[in-house]
């Protein structure tokens, strides 16, 4: 996890998060047809491009490429520049963000097990990457980097001549674009992507959070990360078995790999792997993902290869020093370069099934509910309730089915054919990705259904509410039935001026009130009970064929 030096806690609780209401006008710094004035603040001024020689690169190249103007932006803002109002009055949190650098370098041989170098600081990495080693048998090197900076981004990108859209690919995440974000990315074309030396791996994460507090530390936590990110809240809270105040939050986010040959150390294989920060609050839902390595056994003498972190990054290092996972070192004779990929796409593919396991647990609450109204459903708004949750569902799945149909139609593909000549290569984990999608699948087509029997719920709910009111309505038509006869006696004795004459009138008022009062009422009731007889023959047969439908 990355650890971030600011002014105190309380300064940094007050950033304003993008793409929230109080962030304020989002085009405030230009769009993709028109830059603002404000830009020119930020730019970085390297007339000869000495100091930074990739990011002119990349300047040059935003001409034809549009799209890497905002990776230009990003470098010299040193994050997304919808926090640039943020930064313009703290230069110190802006050098920070410029220079941030947390990277593990794995080097593997033939003749020794797998060395890390954990790197930093932008000096650091820019010693090692210019004093990396020659040897006669080549060195595979993996670069695996948490967060992004403009050191960062500069110094791997102009040491291994890295393709700009790979980094444009990781800096932020959005499913789909306004018509006038600058940040917009058209969708590459699939002929394209099989020339280049990078892929990239979408998927969501999922973390649990004790209380609202911890959520919004959590998201104040994502605000400090260079990339774009940030945990929304799925508003699925169960109120029956759920902890109060408690929250389970979803995070998109994406890896991305690139793979190519160190041109400068005996074209020894070279990959650098992007990966995004782990917020600090919050735990992992359950027991985080699977461990998929295999149980020692009890005569073993070491300790298990992998302990689960929490953090992404660092299960990842673990996971990528301890390959191969199933085969014996000891028969071992060269390094396998799908170490480069495979511990990314076995992580990714592992918190998928976490997910699923997941959105099966809140469809079948929302089941339940339906099964069991009298158990569940003790207050009128529970089934409004359950087709709010339901619409989170709806939203997020189509997005979900896209990203794994794209990992196994482009990302795996790009992994094999970047790492080994075998046509076989990562068939071991494609079955579980395909085994995702069918999942997702189906829990689209329940979602689908479910949305269907609840919105019949709610239209039986209010024919229901409505039967009741028009109850209460011909209790008041009953009662305003039986004061007729009265008023009408009444004004008819009341033309009588001499009130000493009334006792005779009292006699024959009554008299004529109460037996028409009774015919009256006998009548509304012999026409409402025909009525309501009628009805109720009716209803049985509306009942069956709502159960039909269901």
């Amino acid at each position: 996890m990355v650890t971030i030096d600011f002014e105190g806690h309380e300064a940094r609780a007050k950033k304003i998060i993008p793409h929230t209401p109080e962030a304020g006008d989002l085009y405030s710094t230009g769009t993709c047809y028109e830059r603002e004035p404000v830009s020119l603040e930020w730019e970085v001024l390297d007339p000869k491009s000495q100091k930074l020689p990739y990011l002119a690169h990349i300047k040059s190249l935003s001409k034809s490429w549009r799209t890497l103007r905002h990776l230009a932006d990003f470098m010299e803002v040193g994050t997304t520049p919808l926090r640039w109002n943020d930064l313009v009055t703290n230069p110190k949190e802006r050098k920070e963000r410029t220079h941030r650098t947390n990277i593990t370098l794995v080097e593997y041989g033939t003749a020794h097990r797998p060395k890390q170098t954990h790197i930093t600081t932008a000096e650091s990495l820019k010693e090692r990457l210019s004093n990396l080693p020659q040897s006669d048998s080549p060195v595979h090197r993996l670069f695996i980097v948490e967060d992004l900076s403009r050191q960062v981004i500069e110094q791997l990108g102009s040491r291994f001549d890295v393709d700009p859209l790979f980094f444009r690919e990781q800096i932020d995440d959005y499913t789909w674009y306004n018509t006038r974000d600058p940040w917009a990315s058209p969708p590459a074309l699939a002929a394209n992507l099989q020339h280049c030396q990078w892929f990239r791996v979408r998927n969501v994460r999922l973390r649990y959070f004790a209380s609202d507090d911890s959520f919004q530390n959590a998201r104040q936590d994502s605000n400090s990360f260079n990339v774009l990110r940030r945990p929304d809240n799925d508003e699925n809270h169960w109120l029956y078995l759920d902890a109060p105040d408690s929250i389970i939050s979803i995070t998109r986010t994406r890896s991305t790999v690139w793979i190519g040959k160190d041109k400068s150390c005996g074209n020894g294989a070279v990959a650098i792997v992007l990966l995004d920060p782990t917020v600090c609050d919050g735990r992992p839902l359950w027991h985080d993902r699977t461990n998929w390595l295999c149980t020692p056994s009890m005569d073993s003498t070491t300790s298990p290869a992998f302990e689960p972190s929490g953090s992404l990054y660092k299960d990842i290092v673990q996971m990528s020093a301890a390959f191969p996972w199933f085969e014996s070192t000891s028969a071992q004779t060269s390094v396998d370069t799908q170490v480069f990929a495979k511990p990314m796409l076995f992580t990714v593919c592992a918190e998928w099934l976490v997910v699923c396991d997941y959105i099966k647990a809140r469809l079948a609450q929302i089941e339940w509910e339906l099964e069991k109204p009298s158990l569940f459903r003790s207050k009128g708004d529970i089934i409004d309730n359950s087709l709010k949750r339901l619409h989170t569902w709806r939203r997020v799945l189509p997005t979900y089915r896209e990203m794994v149909t794209e990992t196994l139609d482009q990302a795996l593909p790009a992994a094999a054919r970047l790492t080994s000549p075998s046509g076989s290569a990562f068939a071991d984990i494609t079955p579980d990705f395909e085994r995702v999608l069918n999942t997702l699948n189906e829990l689209q087509a329940r979602v689908d259904r479910l949305t269907s029997i609840v919105t019949a719920e709610i239209t039986i709910e209010d024919s229901r509410r409505g039967l009741q009111e028009n109850h209460n309505l011909a209790r008041l038509t009953w009662l305003a039935t039986t004061f007729i006869p009265l008023s009408f006696v009444t004004g008819l004795f009341s033309m009588q001026n001499d009130i000493s004459d009334m006792k005779v009138t009292f006699g024959w008022y009554f008299a004529a009130a109460i037996p028409l009062t009774a015919i009256i009422l006998f009548i509304a009731w012999h026409a409402g009970g025909q009525k309501s007889r009628k009805q109720k023959a009716e209803a049985p047969s509306v009942s069956m064929h709502e159960r039909k439908r269901k």
